[in-house]
């Protein structure tokens, strides 16, 4: 069982059919799997064995794609270890994992006490592309490594095996209806795990993938998405804003049939004009690393439960529970918990962690949400519950309601300890156009009664990090 083994299927019967599309060259199925074996091949050359642990920090992002497929077809477990995060995070991850290579661009970029496997686009051009077969077991063999930053900011790692990596194909099959007719875009960077799993997920399906790193999303990107047939995508409400600015209000990609957006909560008016502007189909996912999707919103769900993020999909069991374990009545907010096929069942050296998120056969990702119906509304991490003067009071609530506000383009929802009122919640926006501070209160007032914040601040930006 090997998670490459439908590229080879692909390649041997749809050999000329499109597989890949860059800015400069466009293969068939045929050279895409044979530059897959290549990789697999400089690999092996290199002393790569089954099971090891290997690391790859590279920023061309097809070099990325072909080495992450080769480790894979080795039976190889594999990290992305972006060549942008400081090398002391990256070292402690490899010291932390016990890694046994580090794949890099230029030798001087490895790490220190770490084998590092230095490679270029021209092996994949020039390696034998003759490999006997794909690494096969049963299955319990790990596929890619999980990272979670959690709410410590101390990260937590699983692993996903091949088997667990199939059932998540599985499970995206029923989604979209992914085919040989498409053509998907990942609108994030390899080294995220979202954007790697949907282009082996696209690739597992036959679809082709499109792949323009390090381009701004611009008009011209647009263009070239649109003249590429890109029909699926996945990313952030980010890239969301982003494509909207670049698409200047006009329909930049019309063939565009799905994007799914994930990461992070959608506020109304963002989706409302994404589904407008750039496609209808307009896909909202609730997942983690840990369990991958969990629910998801079509479209027409979306227009009918504010702020969903969707029913539970095929194979997944999702509750909404009191903190003894109980389910709460439809409507009333509690921790979520999830179940499933390919879901992990630990974290990696870290029993307090395990016990704290994995129980009688649950996830609990430390998220709090409510039922409408079938439908799920996520209300934010537990950790951020704000309570006020005895009012549970939601981050989420309030960025919700002031997005509503044309003038504002971002916002952050917080509390601030209060010797009274315990929690105070206050918010930070940052505008697309001149609003006052005090006609933003009187806005969320009106919306949010007794739970609007109680003092807004207008920043410039936010402070951000690598995620």
């Amino acid at each position: 069982m090997n998670v490459t083994k439908q590229i080879c299927m692909h390649a041997q019967n749809r050999r000329n059919d499109l597989a890949l599309i860059t800015e400069n060259e466009c293969l068939d199925w045929m050279s895409f799997n044979a530059k897959v074996n290549a990789a697999a091949n400089v690999l092996l050359s290199s002393g790569v064995l089954p099971k090891q642990r290997i690391a790859i920090s590279v920023t061309d992002q097809l070099l990325h794609l072909f080495f992450s497929l080769g480790l894979a077809r080795l039976g190889a477990t594999q990290i992305a270890l972006p060549p942008v995060d400081p090398v002391s995070t990256r070292a402690a991850i490899a010291s932390k994992l016990g890694l046994s290579a580090v794949i890099v661009e230029d030798p001087r970029e490895g790490l220190v006490g770490l084998k590092a496997i230095t490679v270029d686009t021209k092996q994949l051009n020039n390696t034998p592309v003759n490999l006997d077969q794909s690494h096969s077991d049963n299955g319990d063999n790990s596929f890619l490594l999980l990272q979670s930053s959690g709410t410590t900011g101390d990260p937590k790692f699983s692993e996903l095996t091949h088997q667990m990596a199939i059932d998540r194909l599985e499970r995206y099959k029923t989604y979209f209806g992914t085919s040989s007719s498409d053509i998907f875009w990942p609108a994030s960077r390899l080294d995220f795990v979202v954007a790697k799993q949907r282009v082996f997920h696209s690739l597992q399906s036959g679809a082709a993938i499109c792949l323009v790193p390090g381009r701004a999303i611009d008009s011209s990107l647009l263009k070239f998405l649109d003249h590429s047939g890109v029909t699926m995508a996945c990313g952030t409400p980010s890239h969301m804003a982003q494509i909207l600015n670049a698409s200047k209000g006009s329909i930049s990609l019309p063939k565009l049939r799905v994007f799914e957006v994930r990461s992070a909560t959608v506020s109304e008016a963002l989706r409302k004009s994404f589904r407008d502007t750039i496609t209808p189909g307009l896909y909202v996912a609730y997942a983690t690393n840990e369990v991958e999707v969990a629910c998801l919103a079509d479209p027409e769900l979306q227009t009918q439960v504010k702020d969903t993020v969707g029913c539970p999909v095929t194979g997944m069991a999702v509750e909404v529970v009191d903190s003894h374990g109980a389910r709460v009545p439809n409507g009333e907010a509690g921790a979520i918990r999830i179940s499933g096929a390919g879901v992990i069942s630990q974290y990696l050296d870290n029993p307090e962690a395990t016990a704290k998120s994995f129980k009688d056969g649950w996830f609990y990702p430390g998220d709090l949400g409510r039922f409408e119906g079938d439908s799920l509304v996520f209300l934010g991490r537990s950790d951020d519950l704000m309570i006020f003067d005895g009012m549970n009071i939601y981050p989420v609530e309030i960025e919700n309601a002031l997005m509503l506000h044309p003038a504002v383009s971002e916002v952050a929802a917080l509390p601030l300890k209060h010797p009274r009122f315990q929690d105070a919640p206050v918010a930070a926006v940052i505008l697309r156009s001149s609003v006052s501070a005090d006609e933003l209160l009187a806005h969320c007032k009106s919306i949010l009664g007794n739970k609007s914040p109680k003092d807004i601040k207008i920043l410039d930006k936010f402070p951000t990090n690598a995620m």
